[in-house]
Formats: structure tokens, sequence, C-alpha cells
């Protein structure tokens, strides 16, 4: 009767345990989750000099910004560092710009700085060089190129998408925080007979891509963020043409990054004649749009989906017709936009990596 007491009482002291630690799992947990991004692009040159490192810290310290968008495959095609990986050094992809990743890694979260490797997915400039069999190919059979001279991969390649998931495993090996894809789409200007297929069937390869990349990640508690286009969220004619399913694809990842820089949205959109000139109103618009958008997949809310996490315009658009500088008032127009739509995280992009530090000073 002795033994059968101690082991009920050994047994309910090892319940009591393990009920604690799965209480602190779940709050500490919890408490990951609600952390707040504020974040900024930092391109791989900035990222690979250190007086600017040194100096775009200085200001993080002094600021409410806690996170860093850092290229990792870069619009060039580029692996930035080292990534210790027989496939990408097999490939010869590697273009070293950031000498000492490791050790840069470990100072911003010596910082506390959150660190989000950027990789550019689909448009690529330089694997059609190595892996020709890999690109998206015109009607006529010749490797497809946008206006602007950028070659891209197929998405539907199933080798090309093994290579885009192991670099995302490399920057989780690296010691990044999180991944994020960029350019997770099909190009603007590509025509049906040239993919031959149609809309539909651009945004299921997508929608492919992200799952089956997804899944790996997940495995490896590594989050995956998505850049998508900010005009996705309420057209579904640009759905169509860059194959970016705005709700299938929160289900599919852990957080979901529209691009929604008045500067982007087309003449008379977003309730506006010239949205760029309206940063508040056009980001209250676009948040507003993503709500409803995502409510179409999970309307109670009860399922895991991705949490919104939107780039803002840090940059002015002085190539529009009609358009605004952007400083420090327009910065903070936008965030006021975001957290008025009971969203806290954002992050900046300015391809220069120059910003308006006055308008994260903390308060």
């Amino acid at each position: 009767m002795r033994n059968n007491r101690c082991i009920r009482l050994i047994a309910g002291f090892v319940l009591t345990v393990c009920l604690l630690f799965q209480h602190r799992s779940v709050v500490n947990a919890q408490q990951d989750e609600e952390k707040e991004i504020h974040g900024i692009y930092v391109s791989a040159y900035v990222a690979g000099t250190k007086n600017m490192m040194d100096e775009i810290i200085e200001h993080i310290d002094e600021t409410s910004i806690n996170a860093v968008v850092i290229d990792v495959k870069n619009d060039e095609g580029n692996i930035v560092f080292d990534m210790d990986s027989e496939l990408i050094d097999g490939l010869g992809v590697e273009n070293i710009l950031v000498k000492d990743m490791p050790g840069l890694l470990e100072t911003l979260h010596e910082h506390g700085i959150y660190v989000i490797a950027r990789c550019v997915a689909f448009r690529d400039p330089f694997i059609d060089e190595l892996k020709p069999e890999w690109m998206l190919r015109t009607a006529d059979g010749e490797i497809y190129e946008d206006n602007k001279g950028f070659n891209w991969i197929d998405p539907r390649n199933e080798d090309a998408r093994k290579y885009l998931i192991a670099v995302a495993l490399g920057c989780q090996k690296a010691g990044f925080d999180e991944v994020q894809f960029d350019y997770v789409r099909f190009p603007t200007g590509v025509k049906e007979e040239d993919v031959g297929m149609n809309g539909y069937g651009r945004r299921h390869a997508i929608y492919e891509f992200v799952r089956d990349a997804h899944a790996p990640l997940k495995a490896n508690g590594m989050p995956l963020s998505l850049d998508v286009f900010g005009t996705v969220i309420n057209s579904k004619v640009d759905r169509n043409i860059v194959g970016q399913e705005y709700s299938w694809l929160s289900m599919n990842c852990e957080y979901l990054s529209p691009m929604i820089y008045p500067s982007h949205y087309y003449e008379g959109t977003m309730g506006k004649d010239y949205p760029d000139l309206y940063p508040y109103e056009t980001i209250d618009a676009a948040m507003k749009y993503s709500a409803t958008e995502l409510a179409t997949v999970n309307p109670n809310g009860d399922r895991i989906q991705a949490k919104v996490r939107p780039w803002l315009q840090g940059f002015t658009a002085s190539y529009l017709k009609n358009y605004r500088k952007y400083g420090v008032e327009e910065v903070k127009d936008q965030i006021k936009a975001v957290n008025d739509n009971g969203v806290y995280s954002w992050i900046i992009w300015n391809p220069s990596c120059k910003y308006q530090w006055e308008a994260f000073i903390n308060e």
C-alpha cells in the first residue's frame, strides 16, 4: 500500500512539473508571438560594410527599430555569404559581400535585433548561365527576359524549388531568425501563351512552392514570411498575373508582408486620385482590404493564419507625375494607419538604406 501511495505521489509530482513547464512554454510562445517587429531593409553591401552597419546599429539602439531584413540571395541572384553548403558551392552562385555573417548576426543579436534573411526567389538574372533548364521560357523556347532585362526561374521546376528551399534552410543554419521570400511570383509581363497556364494555374504553382517550402522550415522551427504585391489584396486581375493568391498564401507561412507603398497604387485606386499623396489614407484602405480578404479563408479566426507585417514606404517616388516627398511625417502617418487597424508590426523599405530615424524615436 505504501509503495502504491509513493508511486501516486511521484506520478502527481511529475504531472505537476510537466504542467508547469507546459504552461511556461505556452506563455513564452505567446510572448514571442506578440512581439512587435519594427524593421528596416539593409542591403548586403551595407551589411558587409562595418562602418555603415555600426552606424545603423547605433541608430537602432536609439529608436523603436528592433529588426533588420538583410539580403541573402540578392537581386543579382547571388548568395552573399559563405553558406557552407555543398549544393551552393557546387552551383557557384556565391558572391561574398558579407565576409563574416555569423559575426554580424551575433552582434545584431547582442543588441536585441531580430534578423530576417531576404531571399529573392524566382527573379534571377544569374542562374540562367548555370541552369538554363530551370528558367521560364517564352512560347518560342527562348529564356524569358522582363522589361528590365531580368530572367526568371520557372516556379514549376522541381530542382529550382529544391535549390530555393536549400537556401532558406541555409539561413536557418547560419543563425537567422526568419526567412523571407521576395519575388515569390511570376513576372508581370509574361503572357499566357508563354507559360501555358491561366491565372489559376499561376496562383496554384506559387501556392505549391510556398507549401513545399514552409513544411521543412516549420519542422526546423524557422518562421517563413512572404513579400507580396500590395495590389493583389484587392485585385483579382493582379493576382492572376503574378500568381499570388493572398488568402491562400496566408495559410502557409507565419507572416505576410504586402508591399502597400502608396506610390505603387494606380491613379484613382484606394479612393484617391493619386495615392502617393495620401500616405495615411492609402495605407488605411490597404489594411482594411487585407483584413477583409484574409477573412475569406478564416471567417471565424479559429485557424492558424499568417500575421500581417506590411512593408511601408521609406522613399520618395520622384518618378511619378504626382508625388509627395516622404519624410518623417509621411513615415509616421503610414505607421499610424497600420496601428489604427490593429497591426503593430511593420518594415520600412528604402533601397538606399537611408532612413528617417526621427520617425522611430521612442517616446
